[in-house]
Parts: C-alpha cells; sequence; structure tokens
C-alpha cells in the first residue's frame, strides 16, 4: 500500500483522551497541541475580517482593493534564469483560463483577497485543465512525523490538505502536489501557516469604525455637540423627562440643524464636549487610516486616501505607485508565482515568472525599462568592438551579469586576427 494511502485512512477518528501526545497519529496539528489533533486550522477571523473589515470599512476596503486591482493585471510568463528572457506557450493555459470563465486576473484577485483577509489562499487542482479556489477557513492543513531514515532525526512536513464544505462534515483529502498554498505573511505561531496583514491593525480599523458612528451620532444631534440645560431651582423629575423628549423632538437630527432653542424658567444652556475642530477629528481619523494603509503596504495616496491626497501631485502620485509596485507587488507576485508553478511544466534552467509591462498604471515604468533598453544597446556595441563574444555579451548584460561575458582574443573593431582580411562577401 503507498504512503499516502496509509495516511488517508487515519484522518478518522482522532484521540480524544486529553493527555494523549499524538504519537503514531497520522494527522496531527503542526505544534501538537492536545486539544486540537488533527491539522492546523486557519484563524476563525477570516469571517470577520471579510465582514467588518472588508465590507463594512471604507479604509480598509480601500486599500484592499488597491491592492487587488494591481496585483490582478499581471500575465504569467515563463522567464529564463541566465538572460532572465519571457516567454509563454500552451502549458500556461490552466493559469490563463482557470475555471469557465475564469481568467489570470480573477485567479490572481482571489489569491489576494483570501491571502489579506485570512493570511493563506489555497487553490485546487481538479484535472489537467481546471482549477479552483478552496475558502481559507475551511481548509486544515495537515503535517505528519516522519524519520530520516540515515540520521534518524524526526521531523514533520506537510502531507495534504482537509477541506470541508461549509467548514462542517466530513473532510475531502487533497494531498500536497493537487493545492498550491501561498501565505504571504507567516505566522510566527504556526510553521506554515500564513497571517493576515489586518491583525496588527485591529485597533485602528475599530477606532476607525468608533469615529464613524461618533461622526453619524453628531449628525443625529442637529449636528451640534452634547447640550445640558441647567435651571436655577429643583424642578420635577417628571417635567424634566417631558421637556427632554420635547426638545430631542423639535431639536434633534440633522434635519432639525440650526433651528433656534427657546427656553424659560431661567434655564441656562452649556455647551458639553468639543466640537470636531476643537478635537482635531480630521487629523485624528487620517492617522488611523495612514496606519491601515501602512500595515498593508500600501501608499495612502493610492488608496484615496485624505492622509496621502492633501500633499498628492501627478509626481508623488507616479513616484508612490511605482515604490508599491516595486517594494508591495514585486514580492507578492513573486510568491504567488511559486505557490502555482507545480501546476505548470517549467523546464530546466527557467521559472514560472510574471509579466507587469502591459499595466497601464506602470507606463512610468516601462518608459524608464525602454531607456534602460538603450542604454544596454549601446553597452552591447562596445563590448562587441572590445572583442568579446556577442552572445555571451547579450546574455552578460541583459542578467547584469559580467561574469557570463567570453572574450574572442580579439581586439580593435576589426576582430580579426593580424594579417588575415576578413571575409566580408562580394568578389575578391
Amino acid at each position: 500500500m503507498r504512503l499516502i494511502d496509509r495516511l488517508r485512512g487515519v484522518i478518522v477518528p482522532y484521540p480524544t483522551d486529553a493527555n494523549y501526545t499524538g504519537a503514531g497519529v497520522g494527522f496531527m496539528q503542526s505544534y501538537n497541541s492536545a486539544g486540537n489533533v488533527g491539522g492546523e486550522s486557519i484563524g476563525n477571523d477570516f469571517m470577520s475580517y471579510s465582514t467588518v473589515g472588508y465590507q463594512g470599512n471604507g479604509p480598509v476596503f480601500a486599500v484592499l482593493n488597491a491592492r487587488l486591482r494591481l496585483f490582478s493585471e499581471a500575465t504569467f510568463k515563463y522567464r529564463n534564469l541566465s538572460d532572465k528572457k519571457l516567454w509563454g506557450d500552451q502549458s500556461l493555459l490552466m493559469l490563463e483560463s482557470p475555471w469557465p470563465g475564469g481568467s489570470t486576473s480573477e485567479l490572481l484577485g482571489r489569491m489576494i483577497q483570501d491571502a489579506d483577509l485570512a493570511g493563506n489562499a489555497f487553490i485546487h487542482r481538479i484535472n489537467d485543465t481546471r482549477l479552483e479556489r478552496l475558502r481559507p477557513d475551511w481548509v486544515k492543513i495537515l503535517s505528519v512525523e516522519l524519520t530520516d531514515p540515515v540520521t534518524e532525526n524526526c521531523y514533520r512536513e506537510v502531507i495534504g490538505y482537509a477541506y470541508s464544505e461549509g467548514g462542517q462534515g466530513d473532510p475531502v483529502f487533497y494531498p500536497v502536489d493537487e493545492v498550491a498554498h501561498w501565505s504571504p505573511v507567516p505566522d510566527p505561531l504556526a510553521p506554515w501557516r500564513g497571517m493576515s496583514w489586518l491583525t496588527p491593525v485591529v485597533r485602528e480599523i475599530n477606532a476607525d469604525m468608533a469615529m464613524s458612528v461618533h461622526e453619524q451620532k453628531f449628525f443625529e444631534n442637529a449636528a451640534t455637540p452634547n447640550m445640558l440645560i441647567r435651571y436655577a431651582g429643583k424642578v420635577d423629575p417628571t417635567w424634566i423627562k417631558k421637556l427632554r423628549d420635547q426638545i430631542q423632538s423639535d431639536h434633534g437630527g440633522v434635519e432639525n440643524a440650526n433651528k433656534t432653542l427657546i427656553l424659560d424658567e431661567g434655564a441656562d444652556v452649556t455647551v458639553v464636549g468639543g466640537t470636531f475642530k476643537n478635537m482635531e477629528f480630521s487629523a485624528l481619523r487620517e492617522a488611523g487610516e495612514v496606519r491601515i494603509a501602512a500595515a498593508g503596504g500600501t501608499p495612502p495616496i493610492v488608496a484615496g486616501l485624505q492622509g496621502g491626497l492633501d500633499a498628492s501631485t501627478m509626481a508623488n502620485y507616479a513616484a508612490a505607485y511605482r515604490n508599491f509596485a516595486d517594494s508591495t507587488m514585486h514580492p507578492l507576485w513573486r510568491g504567488a508565482c511559486a505557490a502555482l508553478a507545480k501546476f505548470v511544466t517549467v523546464r530546466d534552467g527557467a521559472e514560472l515568472w510574471f509579466d507587469s509591462r502591459d499595466i497601464p498604471a506602470l507606463r512610468d515604468a516601462e518608459e524608464s525599462r525602454q531607456k534602460g533598453n538603450a542604454q544596454m544597446s549601446i553597452a552591447v556595441m562596445n563590448l562587441v568592438n572590445a572583442g568579446y563574444d556577442p552572445e555571451t555579451v547579450v546574455s552578460a548584460v541583459v542578467s547584469g551579469d559580467m561574469t557570463l561575458l567570453k572574450h574572442t582574443g580579439l581586439v580593435s573593431v576589426q576582430l580579426a586576427p593580424a594579417g588575415q582580411i576578413p571575409d566580408i562577401g562580394g568578389t575578391p
């Protein structure tokens, strides 16, 4: 019987003894918690991050959407490891059309959305032509303890994933070769699980939502701070309640803003609390938005947040977007390619790579690349004229590795041994 068949047979049942250490069990949690024998679970906060954070908070949605828009614009190519040349062929069709009606853009969009909200993205290969996205909080990462036959040292290794539709019921087992697991931000408490970048800024998100509620209540209260009404003498409690209800009815709500408040019996009205200006409400809110954007590696100006728009110019925007692509998107694209490479046939000396040259927002970067190509062509000409082999010159200049250069042993622009007339064709 194959190893994988033996492992499938021990998915259930699991030991229930609280003192059981897990010895001999095929599937265990990666850090051997006796209370959760069976697998490494994605955190239970995916639902709240999706509903309260992504769907319920403007700054979080803006940052996640900025990341998704740029990330999903890339396309897949193969890249030669020596000269960095890009090319594509029919073997990339699975990534270009992952499911009926799907595209590379949708595949990448789903991956970064899951990685942002759950810290992990799981793509399952159904067959040789079709993929599917596995909802991350319904997946468990399964590992097994193995022993090295030479050193006899024990170690744990991921052998597959258990997926339960709806998060309940009997799980379906998928071996490692059938699932691309991408976790851009590693969880420090687990060896294979990723962590959402929203986790460190949960307080900022909660504070931003609290300020939204405060702002709403401000306008519900006739767009004024709280008011304190004082009387010189003792007032009947029943009459106080009636007066409060009457004032709320006549002056509460934004539709009653700016109405004149008239009181008798020697009442004195005092404003309690500060205005938005006094409490520097806008600056406080912008600071929270900037912290959220920083956690997501997204310049505020790119996400359209006020903290970035206040000092925005076209030059600032272009520079910020270029930095966003280079420092945030580039490693994300690279990691996604590494995870998906198991689904395609990559020949020796090459790797699955991304192509961002056709992204409209990065046209400035493409213009810089064209200028760089012009400079490289001059370098190629100079090196060939100096006697280096043309093929090695191109490889060295494109890759930036000058150790690839090989000299022909000839010097000067003639590139022929002394006393020898080069054959240039025609009649002698």
